[in-house]
């Protein structure tokens, strides 16, 4: 679409635009799926705790169910859930049963956070069938987005496969329903806090409730963790200990460890320091249930932090979301990042916080509540506002600064953030993208806070980086959708018209991308009218060639032609060559649609010059293509082989290129093959097939096949 690097899903001789996929799959043809191999086959568990007590009533029913796995009849999958309190120990049970389990499933276990419960919105099914599809073997461009299509493909997929799948913090049955396989040799464990009645009614669920431990396995977690020589010396205050944290394992555990890292501090002098604390405490929970005490436990670790840990730790508490990197940390502590990795070290060692990855954490959901309340009550409102709008500003700085490297020299908000904290060391397109992953669900939850603080700048900078999702499965692109949609919401509301016009067109390019062709129009049209308000040719120009390939899309190339020859002179009053460029790259690609190959030649012969006079190497090897298929369609495949093989050169040069790449090998084995060279046709397409191999493997199918069929002619003499 406009203003951003052509992109296409498909292998074609004479596709140069975009490609609108099905809206819907309506039915799916799969071959029976055979088991992964052992080498390949998922294992995603989170790492299970050393120090493990208890619950052997929940273990034993556990393994009662394995036991009668798989299920004799269709569709009767193995299906329970463990149900508790916040900090009972739901998914250190889980975890730690789904280790003991998992040999008995070859084929893989699964494992999702579905954050139902905690300071940041629950995990869409349609994201965790996303990733869940791509570890079991299928290409990321062949995730379908919409959930139904996803379902129906995974449910093929582990239809005759052993696979264990753990869904954790779970916020309702419906949340889970889509993520359920079905199949009898698969079998589902899922954590929530609510019991979840509806899977035991409908998909006949075994439920077990996770309790409060008992005192017997409270005091063998404490054994555990202190040394049973350190217990046993101090029984009577072992037993106070576990009254004091209300044997909730959370508590228990946080106790325990501020105890055992202490050699000189005695069991006695802790639950002394924490029975002081307790007559000034309110409850943890808003029930007003027996727990109270477990807010003294948490108050208590907290007093005995030096000042900088503590500092940090209520700092994380107004963190939009549960996870974050260090250099987070560190902006919302005003401190340098290699001090803020010590804290977090600091901070994990007394299971305040859990580390999830390289310099990256997490807060347990009552931990990361509890930290919120001290920051209001320890810091200034002053304080708090302070640190949130820097967090809010850095993620979006940050955020704008990748966005630029992953897409060289197109348009962006004219916008100058604040610096605020430490840069991130992005120094390639390759290194922005991952940085874009690995945070967006940080950068969506901060564009929300962004928005409820009226941080009006970082907000729309925000919805503006969503536009990364281009690159990525299908299944993400309605996260883009409703960022881009928060940031039009936030435009108009403030009457920021130029930041309205730019994000309509984003958002109908998503729009567009999903099919969705009237809603994409629509936003085109929106984007029209405030680019005649504004005067403004870019956006003018933009909705021109949005509206034009939406026509194109519909094929009907007429209206598109008309559309594309208006945006002609005002993309050369836009200048820098690329504009213009794009609308002859569309419009040689409705000439060759039409048959008119001399004028597709004339268009992309035009657009090559314009592309390097832009200096964009992307777009200068793909107007080098056009101009082979232009060639080839014309007959003149010398030529067009000479041309292909240049921008196949070119497109070696280019991180990240492979399938134009491809796209190209194809062009020139075509026309090899009409010249009668089918070895060198073979050899091409081979190379081809090769390239796409995990980007698009139906594609990469075909071209071997094709490749398989013109040996088999050179084998039988034909040359």
């Amino acid at each position: 679409m406009t203003e951003r690097i052509d992109v296409r899903n498909q292998i074609s001789g004479s596709v140069t635009g975009h490609v609108v996929q099905a809206g819907t799959i309506h039915q799916l043809v799969l071959s029976p799926p055979a088991p992964l191999p052992a080498a390949s086959a998922p294992r995603q568990l989170p790492p299970a705790l050393r120090d493990f007590a208890g619950r052997a009533d929940q273990l034993a029913a556990l393994d009662t169910l394995l036991s009668t796995h798989p299920r004799p009849s269709p569709g009767t999958m193995a299906l329970a859930v463990l149900d508790g309190t916040a900090g009972v120990g739901k998914t250190t049970l889980a975890v730690h049963w789904a280790h003991r389990a998992q040999h008995h499933f070859p084929d893989g276990t699964l494992y999702a956070d579905l954050r139902g419960h905690g300071p940041s919105t629950p995990v869409a099914p349609a994201l965790v069938l996303a990733a869940f599809l791509r570890d079991l073997g299928v290409a990321e461009d062949r995730v379908p987005a919409e959930l139904d299509a996803q379902t129906a493909l995974y449910r093929s997929l582990l239809a005759e496969r052993q696979t264990l799948i753990l869904l954790d913090n779970a916020g309702s049955a419906d949340q889970v329903r889509p993520l359920l396989p079905g199949a009898p040799k698969c079998l589902v464990l899922v954590t929530s806090r609510a019991n979840l009645t509806g899977l035991a009614v409908a998909e006949a669920a075994t439920p077990l409730t996770v309790d409060l431990f008992t005192s017997a396995e409270a005091e063998d977690l404490v054994r555990g963790i202190i040394g049973p020589e350190r217990a046993d010396a101090e029984a009577a205050a072992v037993a106070e200990l576990i009254r004091l944290c209300a044997r909730l394992p959370l508590a228990l555990r946080v106790a325990a460890t501020r105890i055992a890292v202490r050699p000189h501090t005695t069991v006695a002098d802790v639950v002394e320091d924490i029975t002081s604390e307790e007559s000034h405490l309110d409850t943890l929970s808003s029930s007003g249930d027996d727990r109270s005490a477990v807010r003294t436990v948490f108050d208590w670790s907290y007093t005995q932090l030096p000042a900088d840990q503590a500092l940090l730790f209520r700092r994380l508490g107004l963190h939009p979301g549960p996870e974050f990197g260090v250099e987070a940390a560190a902006v919302l502590a005003g401190i340098e990042p290699a001090r803020a990795y010590r804290l977090l070290e600091a901070l994990t060692a007394a299971h305040l916080v859990e580390p999830v990855g390289r310099r990256r954490y997490r807060c347990h959901d009552l931990l990361h509540a509890y930290a919120a309340h001290r920051a209001d009550h320890d810091d200034t409102a002053e304080d708090r506002r302070s640190a949130t709008v820097s967090v809010i500003t850095w993620y979006a700085r940050i955020a704008q600064f990748a966005d630029r490297l992953v897409f060289p020299g197109l348009w962006f908000l004219d916008s100058t953030l604040a610096q605020v904290g430490a840069d991130v060391p992005l120094a390639d397109r390759v290194q922005a993208l991952a940085w874009l992953d690995a945070e967006l669900d940080n950068l969506g939850t901060a564009l929300g806070a962004a928005v409820r603080h009226q941080l009006h700048e970082p907000a729309l900078c925000l919805a503006e980086a969503a536009r990364f999702l281009t690159f990525r499965q299908r299944a993400l692109w309605a996260v883009r959708v409703d960022m881009h949609t928060h940031g039009v919401d936030l435009a108009q509301r403030i009457g920021n018209r130029a930041a309205a016009a730019w994000l309509f067109t984003l958002r109908a390019n998503t729009y567009s991308d999903l099919g969705r062709l009237a809603e994409a129009e629509a936003d085109y049209r929106s984007e029209l009218a405030l680019a005649e308000e504004l005067d403004n040719p870019r956006r003018h120009y933009g909705a021109l060639v949005g509206l034009g390939q939406v026509r194109q899309s519909q094929q009907r190339f007429e209206e598109a032609l008309a559309y594309f020859r208006q945006a002609l002179p005002t993309a050369r009053r836009v200048g820098g060559g690329r504009p213009e460029a794009i609308v002859e790259a569309n419009l040689g690609e409705i000439s060759l649609e039409l048959g008119q190959f001399r004028q597709a030649l004339t268009h992309a012969e035009r657009e090559l010059q314009l592309r390097r006079q832009a200096g964009d190497q992307v777009g200068e090897a793909d107007a080098m293509h056009r101009t082979a298929v232009a060639r080839q369609a014309l007959g003149e495949h010398e030529r067009s082989i000479d041309i292909a093989g240049r921008a196949a050169a070119l497109f070696r040069q280019l991180a990240g290129a492979e399938q134009y790449l491809a796209t190209a090998l194809v062009t020139a084995a075509t026309s090899w093959e009409h010249l009668g060279d089918l070895a060198r046709a073979h050899q091409l397409l081979q190379e081809a097939a090769a390239l796409l191999d995990g980007f698009d493997e139906a594609q990469a199918e075909a071209l071997a096949t094709r490749a398989a069929d013109i040996q088999h002619r050179v084998g039988g003499g034909q040359r």
